[in-house]
């Protein structure tokens, strides 16, 4: 007999600074669910530039009273759901705009429903940006336009734009490691998924969930560059496991070149259909 499907208790964090014309827009696509009703579901703006003033909806903000970087509002997310009980955890850019139906359709994989998805540590919204893995197919005109299916697939890594954790088990494996990737938070999520792998759980990209994601807003107002992200990355992941790491998470020798150059496809090892 298949286990009646439980909506897990959840934490959703979106970290911001400034832009708040863009944290608005999410916070409005959760409200137009009702997210912010579910009694099962907590969403906390962390506002990193303390100016967010919230326009509607049962959400609180959190103002850390300094700039915890994306890295650094995710591990607060992750240790805050720890100590307080929720199953999962969430994190969102506030630079993205979110499919109806988003939040149920993220945390469904971690949903008890006897179909395996105990081991799934990581899930992530399908999306229209760089990793082809994670893109949805096909790309819709609009969030709003996006017709969610029940299919997910099994990935080496998920972007962290629009990310949920099984907050048990990340919570450890050490959470996001802020020394190894001490600015923004570049190249977390890949080192997370190599140590998620390690641990014998999953990855998943969930075809339920979708988001549009407009880039580089927060990167313009605090001054980051593409080559600097990229060195966090690099140095990073290259400090903490050497020259296997891309290989581990199926990308090539030729993934993250200088400037960024290149295909998506190119930076596979055997790019996904």
């Amino acid at each position: 007999m298949t286990a009646p499907s439980v909506t897990p208790s959840t934490l959703v964090v979106i970290p911001a600074f400034g832009s708040p014309e863009l944290t608005d827009a999410v916070v409005s696509d959760l409200c137009r669910d009702g997210s912010d009703l579910d009694p099962s579901v907590r969403i906390v703006v962390v506002d990193n530039a303390g100016d967010y003033v919230l326009p509607e909806g049962r959400i609180t903000v959190h103002r850390p009273g300094r700039n915890l970087r994306w890295i650094g509002a995710a591990n607060w997310a992750l240790q805050t759901a720890s100590r307080d009980g929720q199953a999962v955890c969430v994190v969102l850019n506030n630079d993205i705009r979110l499919s109806p139906g988003f939040l149920d359709g993220l945390i469904a994989p971690f949903s008890t429903s006897g179909d395996g998805g105990g081991d799934i540590a990581i899930a992530a919204a399908c999306y229209d940006d760089f990793w082809l893995h994670q893109r949805a197919n096909p790309v819709p005109p609009t969030a709003a336009e996006y017709v969610p299916r029940g299919a997910l697939r099994d990935v080496d890594f998920c972007d962290g734009t629009a990310i949920a954790f099984a907050v048990s088990p990340i919570v450890e494996l050490g959470g996001l490691d802020e020394v190894a990737f001490p600015a923004h938070g570049y190249g977390a999520d890949i080192d997370l998924a190599i140590r998620v792998g390690a641990a014998g759980l999953r990855c998943v990209v969930t075809e339920g969930a979708y988001v549009s994601h407009l880039r580089r807003q927060t990167m313009n107002r605090t001054g980051q560059t593409s080559e600097g992200n990229r060195a966090e990355i690099l140095d990073g992941l290259n400090a903490k496991w050497g020259d296997g790491w891309r290989a581990e998470v199926g990308l090539g020798p030729g993934s993250f070149p200088a400037h960024n150059t290149g295909s998506g496809a190119s930076w596979y090892l055997a790019p996904p259909a």
